[in-house]
């Protein structure tokens, strides 16, 4: 399932003296089934955009195409005073059937928010992972069976079915969390900043376990400032830099743009930038081979013997 963004803005606080410009002019293309990661300095509106992608915002101007769903915000008012400013709460009444089901668009497009023990609130793990589908309508029974399938897909057992959400370390809150969403079956899984506060091996599980989802064909969009996990694990990097997109290409186009890179303040992995030291001291590398340190001492050991 595709997301199209067009000509998106988004100003908080709009008709105040706070107001504040997050997003500018905003046009991209999420294609299906799409791994991208949304990467740039803190303030560069990667969250404002993620929460743009399931009606949780809604465009100051602009529209948002997700599949059938159109969210469309665009109308302006005049004040009294005779400033224009956009009435979101009118505008949510006039676009009704232009925006539909929001509800609908939210089980197609799910986020997981940077500190999932504020999506956390049941009970019981098995409460908190069935509360979607039921939301839904799934019956009880239909309910706890979609969370005990997403609990096992995210490596949780049974045995945490009837233990508090808030008992859990932070990896396992994670899991808990992403179980949550993918218990309703989304199209797209959205995270934003996932690997953040893991330890090195929260870390690779998630990844291993998102790498999975991924390939079960879930679309997934992810904010991160994690230059690891872009190169190992995505194949679309979207830079982003004061509301604005910089750029949008793979992950190996933008790791050997250092103009880009530095004028968006950013580092290559240090993997990469390794390799890229090897290829220009004579060794033929094949930079499209390597995610990690493991694929890196393959690619060498494959170097090294093709040579004659």
């Amino acid at each position: 399932m595709a997301i199209q963004l067009k000509n998106v803005f988004y100003t908080y606080d709009i008709g105040s003296k706070h107001a504040k410009e997050a997003l500018k002019d905003i046009s991209v293309l999420f294609e299906d089934h799409c791994f991208t990661a949304l990467i740039g300095k803190t303030g560069s509106g990667k969250s404002t955009l993620i929460q743009q992608l399931n009606g949780l915002l809604l465009p100051t101007s602009g529209t948002v195409q997700v599949d059938d769903f159109l969210l469309d915000m665009s109308l302006v008012y005049r004040t009294k005073k005779g400033r224009e400013v956009v009435d979101e709460r009118a505008m949510r009444r006039k676009h009704r059937k232009k925006i539909k089901d929001v509800k609908g668009l939210r089980k197609k497009v799910g986020i997981v928010f940077q500190f999932p023990e504020y999506q956390l609130f049941e009970t019981t793990v098995l409460e908190d992972v069935a509360y979607g589908p039921k939301n839904f309508g799934a019956s009880k029974e239909e309910a706890e069976k979609l969370a005990r399938d997403a609990l096992s897909l995210v490596h949780i057992d049974r045995s945490y079915d009837s233990r508090s959400p808030f008992e859990l370390s932070g990896g396992e809150k994670r899991r808990v969390a992403i179980a949550g969403i993918l218990a309703m079956k989304p199209s797209v899984l959205v995270l934003d900043e996932p690997t953040v506060g893991l330890d090195c091996q929260g870390r690779e599980s998630l990844l291993a376990l998102l790498t999975q989802i991924y390939e079960q064909g879930t679309s997934i969009i992810l904010s991160t400032h994690d230059m690891d996990v872009v190169l190992r694990s995505c194949n679309k990097v979207l830079v982003m830099d004061e509301g604005r997109i910089v750029s949008l290409s793979t992950p190996l186009e933008l790791f050997q743009d250092g103009e880009s890179l530095a004028r968006s303040s950013l580092e290559p992995p240090k993997v990469f930038s390794f390799a890229m030291e090897l290829i220009r001291r004579g060794m033929p590398l094949d930079l499209r081979r390597i995610k990690d340190v493991e694929s890196l001492a393959d690619e060498i050991v494959r170097v090294r013997r093709e040579r004659p």
